[in-house]
């Protein structure tokens, strides 16, 4: 394996790490993984959580059916009965997400109740996806989906034109799923509103009940949220969560990446780890235009000043406006957004590029202009694009 700052490493990390995957995953990995005991003593209950944890997800194509996922789930609670319960089972919550399996558990602990929810995770999703709470879902073929609850959160209205009806409980809720190449807008119950980046989800009640405001949010969200000084706004994902009286920010929480962060545009939120469950809680203050990331491998929190704070919002309005970018980073915007595969081959990862795109526009163009920019050749690739020097 690489030299990495293992030491550093929690359970999830390990599990995400794809040298450690590729390990656990050898027939023959005792040796390797007795060395990495060896060098990382104290890391020894993580490793071997983690490997326990990746043995038993090691089904062909993690395609598991219903009755072996609940077996799964069950073995893990059990495990964690006996250690750091509420920190691990949401790094099992976290990984089922990240591997696609097909469904997983947000575990959510509430002085009153304890609240599952069910994650339905389609493979393949060609459109976006509202998902009631009697499990019905509606498939929605339009590029930009906008949907809008009535104040008791039994009406929803699709695209201004078709109207659903629903039973709402207390113990149900409802999810927007958006696959790549799409985007959403929601008005939730309580008049929030939010806008879904491509790839995205968010999971939240029809209607509010109790002592807050609660969601949770896998991708990209940008927030509006309706002030009630008297029930606070959170939006919670994997690894951290939101706090919020009523404010303008954006939330950015792809499983894929090693960072979530929260931009805040007006008002105030504060930040705390949710990797950190059992620990002293850090928690960090935003004030208007900074920016807190999140860092799954140190488990903290970095602050910092942003001059244009409106260029992180700009895909609410149907374009990227970036200022010294670096291209790494902007590619992998692109390459979410359009749903394509982007390979870069170059020492110019880190150049800084500044300009703005419109989503509206062919991705070949918007990715020629790129190429032009940073002196650079685009060449059309078998299931993508490949830029080099």
């Amino acid at each position: 394996m690489n030299q990495k700052n293992f030491h550093l490493y929690s359970t999830d990390d390990f599990i995400l790490d794809e040298d450690f995957r590729k390990i656990v995953k050898e027939s023959g990995f005792s040796d390797r993984l007795k060395e990495l005991l060896e060098r990382l003593p104290e890391k020894k209950y993580e490793i071997n959580l983690a490997v326990k944890i990746l043995q038993s997800l090691q089904v062909e194509d993690f395609q598991q059916i219903s009755q072996r996922k609940a077996e799964l789930w069950d073995n893990i609670i059990q495990e964690q009965k006996r250690k750091v319960r509420f920190f691990y089972l949401r790094v099992a919550a976290s990984l089922l997400l990240f591997l696609g399996i097909g469904s997983a558990l947000f575990y959510i602990a509430n002085p009153k109740i304890k609240k599952e929810i069910a994650i339905v995770n389609e493979p393949v999703l060609n459109n976006s996806t509202l998902v009631l709470a009697d499990g019905k879902k509606v498939s929605i073929g339009n590029k930009q989906s906008k949907i809008r609850y009535s104040p008791d959160g039994a009406s929803v209205t699709i695209n201004d034109t078709s109207g659903i009806v629903q039973n709402v409980r207390n113990e149900k809720f409802n999810q927007m799923i958006v696959p790549y190449s799409k985007y959403a807008t929601l008005q939730l119950s309580d008049g929030t509103k939010v806008w879904l980046n491509a790839g995205s989800r968010l999971v939240y009640p029809p209607t509010f009940t109790g002592k807050y405001r609660e969601v949770y949010l896998q991708g990209e969200g940008y927030f509006e949220v309706t002030k009630n000084a008297t029930k606070p706004f959170h939006v919670k994902t994997d690894r951290m969560k939101v706090e919020v009286l009523g404010t303008r920010f954006d939330v950015q929480a792809y499983s894929e990446e090693i960072t979530q962060s929260a931009l805040l545009l007006e008002g105030k939120i504060s930040l705390s780890s949710l990797q950190n469950a059992m620990m002293t809680q850090e928690q960090v203050i935003l004030k208007q235009s900074e920016r807190g990331v999140y860092s799954g491998i140190t488990n903290r929190f970095i602050t910092e000043e942003i001059s244009h704070p409106e260029n992180f919002i700009a895909w609410t309005y149907g374009y990227i406006n970036f200022n010294k970018e670096p291209l790494e980073s902007l590619l992998k915007r692109i390459s979410r957004y359009y749903n394509i595969k982007i390979k870069l081959r170059s020492g110019m990862a880190s150049f800084q590029i500044s300009g703005k795109l419109d989503l509206k526009d062919d991705p070949e163009r918007v990715l020629k202009g790129i190429a032009i920019i940073s002196k650079m050749k685009l060449l059309k690739k078998e299931g993508g694009y490949l830029i080099k020097d």
